[in-house]
Formats: structure tokens, C-alpha cells, sequence
């Protein structure tokens, strides 16, 4: 509370003269990938190049998070995701923030700025009452009641989310697009084929639907007499929405594009900079919000993680030296993974703790795109080869790729000699982000929802030490399995369950050359903690030593606890679809005592019902 009083007493000294307004136009589902502005075959977007033209483009810009609740949440609390307990999307549980913080906006409103959100929000977290002065269809700074009084506003655009590309056999068969498919440059790590090109020149035209958005933001500034008083931000939530892209770690679901435009008044808060210039500094969402108090000339509360890249006193010299970006994933609605991403210069590393997982692993509202469906089926018919190819089949624990020389992230660089260096440097730099922090994501959803949502970053410092000794059983992955074994053993024997937990998940991912560990991993399939029991089927399942189905459906059908239905679900669909039908399944065998959101969007799958039907359509319309 001393904060915001504080910015009370600069508010008093402060005109609003002397304070620019800010805009955000944020573009949903949109990587750099399909703007020619930033991307060889984008789209053109002349509205959001004028503003480049008068402003700067940052063309190393990341949402930390690849879908978006998480990447929103990021967003407005200014702190890395996995330390504040908001890594899944979407929440079981709403946490607090952090003892003190608030969402960015509120310190803007407090020290008299006008705050509006035009309409999306969208928080994993305990957002208050105190953020935004409005927040509808119809929020906008015209609403507020002194002309005079500066304002920020947030405004998020859909015809570039994912339901756009939902279209219908029908409507492919009948609706041109702007764009020719055949023209289109399909990326490296999808099936070439008519239906994906289709999707991709539809996906360009809804670009310059965006972009036509963006021409009339900036023409009701002007008409407003604004424009040279506002600080105009343009940038997508997360990756795009081609396969691949959205809800996966790779450069296409986190490299963003971000465009500001520099008003006239307020040129000497873009401090070094030459306008219209192309800025390589490294900037992520954990940032944006830190920046926006910047310009205002508030001071950063304490406890956040991101630092401003604008700003009196922040040199785009030093923003340039800035070269490094954290990404992460978890639960993306009923579909459970669990990854960790260093952006450094040119290099994208990716850390898999569920290699055994693919990522073509079924998720209902991704699969509603035609064109994900018949990737799908491809792969049924044998017909795929090549990278292609890898999107159903288990993903190494590590990866490394080239951005520059392979912007689809094809190529993993991971096992080639003469990427030792850097791959070593890269995993060194993630672990260590990961127990500073600490990542809250060493345990499962399932705990967390019990111990850890009343406090998610008390808890993570006092279960710090606990945590550096999962990372380090979870690391044993990393080594020849001769080299692990006996630090598996260890963990297999522990009497803390959590250490069980990652003993067993490091099992399975060596497979069948972990097999000298069967006797020690078949008695978890009677642990105490349900979430162990998962992990030892998945282990043994795998293998081959047990089917895994029936004890999966006791545990979907006897948990009181959702959340770990959802975790059993995960693995029940996993066995059910990528196991060449070793382990079929029926709607009928499943009674849980839990329904509702994840669980019926399983089920249903399961049933064979198409989302959204049943319990899916609960969810909320407009689900991403």
C-alpha cells in the first residue's frame, strides 16, 4: 500500500501534459511468421509498417508462454508464470498475486491514468477490482470524463485467433481466399499439401483484417488529436496458429511481432533511438507492463521480473546488449506437457520433462482445424516422412536449433558435436533460471492445486531446497542411462513421493533400457499418492510389462481429486492413440466422480463426440 500511496503524491506533481498515453493493439494467435514486415511470404500490413516507419520494431520479441491465459497473465503481472503458480492454461485454481503486487494497470490507475480494456482478459490469476476503470465491447479512452486526463488502453483483435482457421469442408471447398495457396510458403515442419496451403493464405488474409484495424486505431487517434501524445504498441499474444504454432514452444508459438510507434511530444522517452529503426535487443512479455510504467514515469514495484525496454532513462543501447528470452508450457486445457525454452541470440534450446509425450498428442480445440485433422490422418495412413513426420512421436529431451539457418525449428542441433558449446551453455543458463526462480512446475498440477494456490511463490521459497532435488532427478535424463541409474534407484526408494514421482518419469524416459528397474517401479503401482501411481504405469505401460488402461480408468473413476483426473486422463489418451491400438478403450469403462470442463473434453474424445458437444460447450465461447 506505501507503493500506491506513493503514486499518489506523483500524481499530484505530475500534469497530464507531461505523461503520454498509451494504446495496445494486440493481434490474437500471431507470430512474426506470417507478417512480410518481419517474415520472407508474410502478409503485407502497410498500416503497421507506417507505424514502424514512425516508431521502431523490435524484432526479437516473445510471449513467454505459447497460448493465451498463460501469455495474458504474463502480461499484466509483469512475473514469469511458473514462479507465481499461473503456468496452466486454463486454471483449476486462481491464485493471489504476490504479497504486494498488482496487475500493471492498477499502478497506471492510481496515479490518474484513465485504464480501459476493449475486451479480453483472460487471467490465471486474481486479477482485483481495482485494474481497469472499464472493461467491455465498448471501453475506450473516449469514455473518460476529462479530455485532458491521460489514459492507457488495451485492445485485443480476433480475426487472427484460432477460430478463425475452424472453417468448415464446405466453406474450403467454396471460399477463395486473397492470398493463392499456391503462392504460399507452407513451413518446413508441415505436410505440403492443398489443405494446408488453403489454411495458411487464409490465415495471411486475416493479417490484413488486423491490419485495417490498426489503420483505424490510428485514424481515430488523429481525429482525436492524440496521436502525437501516444505511444502506440502493436503486437501479437503468442505464436500463430498454423499447426504447430500455437500451444507449442518452438519460435512459432513464442516469437512475436511488436511494432511502437513513437509520438512527436514524447520522442525523448525512446531514448538512442532513430525512428524508423530495427531494434536486435531481446524483450518478452514479463517486460511489456514494466515499460508502459516507465513511460508514465511511475516507479517499478518490487517483486516483478520484467524490466522496461522504453522509457526516460532506459538506452536502447542497453536494451540491445539484451539477448536471452524464457519460454514455457504446461497444460494447455485437458492436454498435459510439460517444457522449457532459452531463447539466446540466434539459438532456440527446448528442455522436454514428458519426451515420452508427443506433441501431436490429441487436444480437442486444436483439432477442430481441418488441417490439423488431416495431419492426423496422414500419419494413421503411414503417409508422412520427414519432419513432418515427428509431431506424433516422442520428442527428445533436449533441442537445440538454429533460428536463423532453420526458422521452423526442423533441425535439432542437439546431438551434433559441433554444437556441444552451446547446447552445454544453454541447458546450464535454463537450469539455473529454473531453481532460481524456483519453477513450480517440478510438482505436479495435482499438488500444487492442494498445497501450493494459496501462495503459490511462499511456497515455491520454502520448498526451494525440495525443489532443487526434483530438478536434479529430473536432470538424470540428461545422462547415459549407466551414468543415471543409480541416482534412479535413490529416488525410486525415497519416502518422499515427489522424488518417486520424477524416479519413475525419468524411467520412462529412457523405455526398455530402463527395464532393470521394473522391480523397483512395480511396487509404485501401489503408492500412496495417485500421481505416482501414473507415472509408474506410464513407465510400465510403455514398456510392454503391464497394460496400463484398466488401473488408469480406477483412478479416473475413484479420485475425488479433478485435477488429477485430468493428469490420469492425459495418459489414458496417450496409450489409447499411440500404441498402434495395444490399448483400446471405451466411453462406456469410465464413471468419474468428477465432470466438467477437461474431463468431459476427454471423454467426449474418448466417445468420439466432436468439440464442442456435451460438457465442452460449458467452456467459455471464444475458448483461446
Amino acid at each position: 500500500m506505501r507503493f500506491l500511496s506513493a503514486l499518489f503524491l506523483l500524481t499530484a506533481f505530475t500534469h497530464a501534459a507531461d505523461r503520454p498515453n498509451i494504446v495496445w493493439i494486440v493481434s490474437e494467435d500471431n507470430s512474426v511468421h506470417y507478417l512480410k514486415h518481419f517474415f520472407p511470404g508474410g502478409a503485407e500490413t502497410p498500416a503497421i509498417e507506417a507505424l514502424a516507419a514512425h516508431g521502431l520494431t523490435f524484432d526479437n520479441a516473445f510471449s513467454n508462454a505459447p497460448v493465451c491465459s498463460v501469455a495474458r497473465t504474463t502480461l499484466a503481472t509483469m512475473c514469469y508464470g511458473p514462479r507465481i503458480g499461473t503456468q496452466f492454461h486454463r486454471r483449476h485454481k486462481s491464485p493471489p498475486l504476490p504479497d504486494g503486487l498488482r496487475m500493471f494497470p492498477e499502478y497506471l490507475r492510481k496515479a490518474g491514468y484513465y485504464t480501459t480494456n476493449n475486451s479480453k482478459t483472460d487471467y490465471n490469476a486474481e486479477a482485483g477490482k481495482e485494474v481497469w476503470d472499464e472493461s467491455s465491447n465498448k471501453a475506450s479512452w473516449r469514455n473518460r470524463p476529462d479530455a485532458k486526463q491521460p489514459f492507457f488502453h488495451m485492445q485485443s483483435h480476433a480475426p487472427s485467433h484460432e477460430s478463425s482457421l475452424h472453417f468448415s469442408q464446405q466453406s474450403y471447398e467454396n471460399e477463395k481466399t486473397k492470398h493463392d495457396p499456391a503462392k504460399v510458403q507452407p513451413g518446413t515442419h508441415l505436410p505440403d499439401t492443398p489443405l494446408f496451403r488453403y489454411t495458411h493464405a487464409r490465415y495471411l488474409d486475416n493479417q490484413q483484417i488486423i491490419d485495417g484495424i490498426v489503420a483505424e486505431t490510428v485514424a481515430n487517434l488523429e481525429k482525436d488529436g492524440l496521436l502525437e501524445n501516444t505511444f502506440i504498441f502493436y503486437f501479437g499474444d503468442h505464436g500463430g496458429v498454423l499447426p504447430r504454432g500455437k500451444g507449442y514452444v518452438y519460435d512459432t508459438g513464442l516469437h512475436v511481432p511488436l511494432v511502437i510507434r513513437v509520438p512527436e511530444h514524447f520522442k525523448h522517452l525512446a531514448e538512442g533511438a532513430q525512428l524508423g529503426a530495427r531494434v536486435p535487443g531481446f524483450v518478452q512479455f514479463i517486460d511489456f507492463g514494466a515499460t508502459a510504467l516507465q513511460l508514465a514515469g511511475l516507479p517499478l514495484p518490487q517483486g516483478i521480473d520484467g524490466r522496461p525496454f522504453l522509457g526516460k532513462s532506459v538506452p536502447l543501447e542497453k536494451v540491445n546488449q539484451q539477448d536471452e528470452a524464457f519460454g514455457y508450457a504446461n497444460r494447455m486445457d485437458e492436454k498435459y506437457d510439460f517444457v522449457r525454452t532459452l531463447r539466446k541470440g540466434k539459438y532456440h534450446y527446448m528442455r522436454c520433462f514428458e519426451p515420452w509425450l508427443p506433441d501431436g498428442l490429441h487436444n480437442n480445440y486444436r483439432y477442430k482445424m481441418l488441417a490439423y485433422e488431416e495431419w492426423r490422418q496422414l500419419w494413421k495412413d503411414g503417409k508422412l516422412t520427414g519432419a513432418p513426420a515427428l509431431f506424433f512421436e516422442s520428442k527428445p529431451v533436449e533441442m537445440l536449433f538454429d533460428c536463423e539457418a532453420d526458422p521452423w525449428n526442423v533441425k535439432n542441433l542437439a546431438n551434433d558435436p559441433a554444437h556441444a558449446a552451446t547446447l552445454q551453455d544453454l541447458r546450464s543458463r535454463l537450469q539455473q533460471r529454473m531453481r532460481e526462480m524456483p519453477d513450480l512446475s517440478y510438482y505436479p498440477e495435482s499438488h500444487l492445486a492442494t498445497n501450493a494456490m494459496d501462495n503459490p511463490v511462499a511456497f515455491g521459497q520454502a520448498h526451494r531446497e525440495d525443489i532443487a532435488k526434483l530438478a536434479d532427478i529430473a536432470d538424470l535424463m540428461l545422462l547415459p542411462f549407466g551414468e543415471a541409474k543409480a541416482g534412479i534407484e535413490a529416488a525410486l526408494k525415497s519416502d518422499q513421493p515427489m522424488q518417486r514421482y520424477w524416479a519413475a518419469m525419468v524411467c520412462t524416459s529412457f523405455g526398455k533400457e530402463a527395464a532393470p528397474l521394473n522391480d523397483l517401479v512395480r511396487p509404485l503401482l501401489d503408492d500412496a499418492s495417485e500421481i505416482v501411481r501414473v507415472r509408474a504405469l506410464e513407465f510400465l505401460g510403455s514398456t510392454g510389462v503391464t497394460n496400463p488402461q484398466s488401473a488408469l480408468i480406477a483412478l479416473v473413476n475413484q479420485t475425488k481429486d479433478p485435477v488429477l483426473a485430468v493428469e490420469a486422463l492425459n495418459s489414458v489418451v496417450w496409450f489409447k492413440d499411440h500404441f498402434d491400438g495395444k490399448y483400446p478403450i471405451q466411453r462406456s469403462d469410465f464413471h468419474p466422480k468428477q465432470t466438467g470442463g477437461d474431463i468431459d473434453d476427454r471423454l467426449n474424445y474418448i466417445n468420439g463426440v466432436p468439440y464442442p458437444k456435451e460438457g465442452a460447450a460449458k467452456k467459455k465461447k471464444g475458448k483461446k
